[in-house]
């Protein structure tokens, strides 16, 4: 950190105007621009600072990953190396080749240690990338806003300039103390990332001793270029004179020896170009070398980093791995596994995951996993154990039914068979069982003939007897009910005759008052009309009125006559009068009373008529005598029916005997004959030779039926028998159709297929899937999964292998290509190189303290304008002195630290040569040293940043008044 430097920026900005700030007015736009240029870079230099934490972060995984890395090596080589003096002296060819496995174990072993170091040592290398490329982001921006800076500067006078170079300047010193911090933690990490890599301690010692030998040159070389800016800044602070020439002559020697500088740097510049053009098809060869790795890691190459990118394409080369055949057929286990599996990745595939903190994991390695979750979940625990003797128990049971089953149709299809070779059509009697088929038919031939006797005896008896008796009483019964209602009907008729009488009678009386009351009308109309009437005009319409008053009273009696009246008894009482209307229907309704009294006593005579031809219901009971002697308890129906049924019982036994499909039409159709004339079921007699009657092609379908349960559906029609082996040949031609290129026929496929073949092939089921169960219940069971977790387990190893070799045989071998070629192709720059760093090293260190001295003398020398005009001084020389002072005690800080840098790298030198310290972790500090040291550079770039925002903030509110 650049302690004391002028001005130093970690404390508070001073927020109170400077003195002589009236100089900077008139500073224009550009400055704003500038300021928002400094602006972005700061922000920048925020993600950069958070780069910077995640690389710190990756240092450390990467340190804990190589120390378990180096403990996992280091006990697995201990352990090899001791079966391998074991193994020497062994010659049992059994101990031999367990400690042969031990030995191939522990060997895998620090095979996977390595590739843990590596893949830490990658993740670094990537995060480092990032972080390089956001440091190189920052460096653009600031050079961005310097350069607007300078454009700003032309706006200024001269005065202005010369106050603000100091701002400027420290900025500049600030961002190139950062660049130089961020190369020394790069190449630090860049170390400790290839030391990760390295488990050999005595090949980590000697990388590590020549890396660090040259940290300590270079140390050095800083040392005594700090040493040189130290005396330069010393010389400066014991001028004093006063006079504006001198300095001014000061000013011209400090910037010719900037320019020596430069000069120098610019001759050897010009000196490595020579080399570089004696070299150039060497570095052609080493671009070539770069390609070649570039194409088979998929890194991209950044110009502007001069380093790979943290971007990563797809690798060119597509690698394929060999071939894995997993061929396991395990009943036991329940495991059938025939295939082959294959895989192929990309290299930069594996890059991009360790990039993104992924797991990478082949195809391949899953696949083999997933087998080996399987194989150890094909392990039984106490509970499937149980459930696997159960199992074992109901198959048992499932056998012993379904071989019972088939011994039974395989005797009817063999009888089937046997008919079948030697029936063409006929009678059935020939055939075993026969006999019963006949004894059922001559006993349905008996019921039947006595269940027709009994209908007939019940119908006839009904018709002759209970119906005639019974029809005849209800004929007599109707007659009467007719004579009634005929009765009714003429009473009825002669109401309606007596109601047109009397509507006649009231009809004509009517009609002759209206016709009174008409002429009276109109003749009492005509008198109105004569002037001055006289007695003898009003006679006729008077004679006219009593006319009407006589038709009225003959009408209103003919009406109360037909009607009905109350009529006045003299006392305040009245008595109804019966109309001829009422009396009327009274009369009609006293003749209905009579008639229906006479049916009633017509149908007790009639009823008594007939009990006495059917004294209590003997003719109902005879009938149900004969109807109970054919429907009720033992009736000749249910002895039919019971008959019936033995029929088809029998003819189903007999067919069954045989495997036959039954056929019931002749005795259903004679049982359920229908006669269409007498319009009843008439059920009639069979022979037993149509009821049994057996032709080919039924006998046929009986044997396909058969043939269907013994073999299954695939397998009807079979007149030779199904062996089980010869089922077994067929899945496995089958299995062999399909996969021409198997190696077995899985277990499960065998079991699968058993049942599409009957009876038969289910006994073969159960047998399988028994002995399955009872193998999967012995001891060796464990040692079976045992042996395919360690199968398993070689494949992984072998995939490891192949990936691991990958790097080993062709990864590793073009980046050691690439970085020899580089590595020879630098070491002919080495000298150049060397002076050229010994030039920055002077450069780095003298310009701030030549820049910073002549920064100060440049603003002693400018002047500001007093309000009479007048040019003053904006600087005293005490002012000049004070701030020479503080460059040199700058200096003497800067000279401090690297003599503490030197001495530490040659004290981590001497301790890893000492062997008090080993290189990894005398490295590890050395990456905590350069990132405190970046951490300070960037702190103080952020204060420089900061103040000098602040100060063309001053500058733009000044000219705004």
């Amino acid at each position: 950190m650049m302690l004391g430097a002028t001005p130093v920026f970690t404390g508070c900005i001073d927020n109170d105007e400077p003195e002589g700030i009236t100089i900077l007015r008139g500073a224009k736009a550009e400055l704003l621009k500038a300021k928002a240029s400094v602006a972005a870079a700061s922000v920048e230099q925020v993600k950069a600072e958070a780069a910077l934490k995640l690389a710190e972060a990756e240092v450390k995984k990467a340190e804990a990953a190589r120390i378990q890395a180096i403990a996992d090596y280091e006990a697995a080589k201990a352990k090899e190396m001791e079966y391998k003096a074991e193994l020497a002296n062994i010659q049992n060819e059994e101990a031999r080749a367990d400690l042969e496995n031990k030995i191939k174990m522990y060997a895998e072993q620090r095979a996977a240690a390595e590739r843990a170091a590596q893949e830490a040592a990658a993740q670094l290398e990537v995060t480092l990338m990032g972080l390089k490329a956001q440091l190189v982001q920052q460096e653009a921006l600031y050079e961005q806003a310097l350069k607007d800076l300078a454009l700003a500067k032309n706006t200024l006078t001269e005065a202005q300039n010369a106050y603000l170079e100091k701002w400027t300047t420290a900025l500049n010193t600030a961002q190139n103390e950062v660049k130089q911090k961020a190369a020394t933690y790069e190449s630090a990490v860049k170390e400790l990332a290839r030391l990760t890599k390295i488990m050999e301690k005595t090949e980590a010692k000697e990388s590590y001793l020549r890396t660090q030998q040259k940290a300590v040159d270079d140390a050095k070389a800083d040392l005594d270029a700090a040493i040189e800016a130290q005396k330069l800044a010393e010389e400066y602070t014991g001028k004093t004179f006063e006079a504006a020439e001198k300095w001014e002559e000061e000013m011209l020697t400090l910037e010719a020896d900037l320019k020596a500088l430069d000069k120098k740097l610019a001759d050897l510049a010009a000196e490595r170009t020579k080399v570089e053009t004696a070299t150039a098809g060497e570095y052609e060869a080493v671009l070539k070398a770069r390609q070649t790795y570039m194409d088979l890691t998929g890194y991209e190459w950044d110009n502007d980093l001069e380093d790979f990118s943290v971007n990563i394409n797809q690798s060119k080369e597509e690698i394929k791995l060999n071939d894995i055949i997993i061929s396991i057929n395990e009943p036991t286990l329940g495991l059938a596994i025939d295939q082959t599996i294959t895989d192929k990745y990309y290299y930069s595939d594996y890059l991009k995951a360790l990039q993104n903190g992924d797991e990478f994991q082949l195809n391949s390695v899953s696949t083999i996993n997933s087998l080996k979750e399987t194989i150890n979940g094909c392990a039984l625990d106490p509970n499937d154990k149980a459930w696997t003797e159960e199992n074992v128990a109901r198959y048992t049971r499932e056998l012993e039914k379904t071989q019972n089953n088939k011994d039974l149709i395989k005797e009817q299809w063999e009888q089937a068979v046997k008919a079948f070779k030697g029936l063409e059509y006929g009678n059935p009697s020939s055939f075993e069982g026969f006999d019963i088929v006949e004894e059922a038919v001559a006993a349905y031939n008996e019921a039947i003939k006595k269940y027709n006797a009994d209908v007939e005896a019940l119908n006839t008896f009904r018709t002759d007897k209970l119906d005639k008796a019974w029809n005849a009483h209800q004929d007599k019964l109707a007659e009467i009910e007719a004579n009634y209602e005929k009765a009714k009907a003429a009473n009825q008729t002669e109401l309606e005759e007596t109601y047109r009488g009397i509507e006649k009678n009231t009809g004509a009386l009517e009609k002759a008052m209206n016709v009174a009351w008409a002429n009276y009308d109109k003749l009492k109309t005509q008198y109105d009309q004569i002037e001055n009437p006289t007695a003898d005009d009003a006679k006729a319409y008077k004679a006219a009125e009593a006319d009407y008053n006589k038709a009225v009273t003959a009408y209103q009696k003919a009406y109360d006559e037909a009607n009905g009246y109350l009529k006045d008894n003299g006392d305040g009482t009245t008595t109804w009068i019966k109309g001829s209307y009422e009396k009327a229907q009274i009369l009609r309704d006293n003749k209905n009373t009579i008639a229906e009294k006479d049916k009633i006593l017509a149908e007790a005579k009639e009823t008594e008529d007939y009990f006495k031809v059917n004294p209590n219901n003997a003719l109902e009971n005879e009938s149900n005598k004969l109807w109970n002697a054919i429907y009720g308890y033992e009736g000749s129906f249910s002895i039919k029916n019971t008959a019936y049924q033995n029929v088809c019982q029998a003819l189903s036994d007999f067919n069954n005997n045989f495997g036959f499909s039954t056929n019931y039409t002749v005795i259903n159709e004679a049982y359920n004959y229908y006669d269409s004339e007498k319009q009843q079921f008439i059920p009639q007699e069979v022979k037993a030779e149509d009821v049994a009657r057996i032709n080919k092609n039924d006998l046929r379908s009986s044997i396909s039926n058969l043939s269907r349960q013994l073999y299954g559906y695939t397998n009807a029609n079979r007149l030779v028998e199904l062996t089980a082996e010869e089922i077994k040949q067929e899945i496995v031609n089958e299995w062999a159709s399909m996969h021409p290129d198997a190696s077995f026929v899985p277990y499960d496929y065998y079991s699968n297929n058993y049942t599409r073949y009957g009876l038969v092939g289910n006994i073969e089921y159960y047998k399988a899937l028994i002995a399955q169960g009872t193998a999967a219940l012995q001891p060796e069971t464990k040692t079976k999964i045992e042996n395919l977790v360690k199968e398993m387990d070689t494949h992984l190893a072998d995939i490891n292998a192949q990936f691991t070799a990958y790097i080993a045989d062709v990864i590793e071998p073009a980046e050691t290509a690439y970085t020899t070629a580089y590595t020879t192709l630098m070491d002919k720059f080495t000298k150049i190189d060397t002076d050229i760093a010994e030039a920055e090293s002077q450069k780095f260190a003298k310009k701030p303290v030549l820049d910073k001295i002549n920064a100060a003398i440049e603003v002693y020398l400018s002047q500001e304008m007093t309000s009479e005009g007048k040019p003053v001084n904006s600087k005293t020389l005490a002012d000049l002195r004070e701030e020479l002072q503080s460059i040199y005690e700058a200096a003497v800080t800067t000279a401090y630290e690297k003599e503490t840098e030197y001495i530490n790298a040659k004290e981590a030198l001497q301790a890893v040569i000492d062997g008090t310290k080993e290189p990894v972790a005398a490295q590890q500090e050395i990456v905590a040293d350069a990132q405190k040291a970046l951490e300070a550079a960037q702190a103080e770039l952020k204060a420089a940043s900061e103040a000098l925002q602040a100060e063309i903030e001053r500058i733009s509110a000044t000219d705004a008044e």
